[in-house]
């Protein structure tokens, strides 16, 4: 499995009228967890794209422990635990040690010219990952 840790900050427009981070925001952070973890890994959209792929989101699940408020800081701690035939995620969301939300993301693999999915991941991102390993 490989890991990575980012760091963020609740931002104003992310907040509803109580300073609290609105539950729809926090896709948004995961997809910007996900997007540092595939640039640093090598394989970003574009390169997906380039070579004749793409991932869209086909399931996602949350569970929120507890809130975030505006200017709060926290971090993302995501793991790659899949890529045959998904991309799956799994996040959890910590502010000083405390969890504030656990989520999973599965995103299936695509064949542009064809539009079938894959079962099987491109070879770019299979040496990619064994280079990581």
């Amino acid at each position: 499995m490989m890991r990575r840790v980012y760091k963020f900050r609740v931002e104003f427009y992310d907040v509803d009228s109580l300073n609290v981070v609105w539950h729809g925001n926090y896709v948004k952070f995961l997809e910007s967890a996900r997007c540092k973890f595939l640039s640093e890994l090598g394989y970003d959209y574009e390169k997906m794209r380039d070579e004749g792929f793409s991932y869209p989101v086909v399931k996602m699940d949350f569970k929120f422990i507890q809130p975030l408020f505006f200017k709060d800081e926290f971090e993302i701690l995501i793991t790659l635990l899949e890529i045959e035939s998904f991309l799956k995620f799994s996040y959890l969301i910590t502010k000083s040690g405390q969890k504030i939300c656990k989520a999973t993301t599965y995103q299936a693999c695509v064949d542009m010219k064809n539009m079938q999915t894959c079962t099987i991941a491109p070879k770019t991102l299979q040496n990619l990952i064994k280079g990581e390993l």
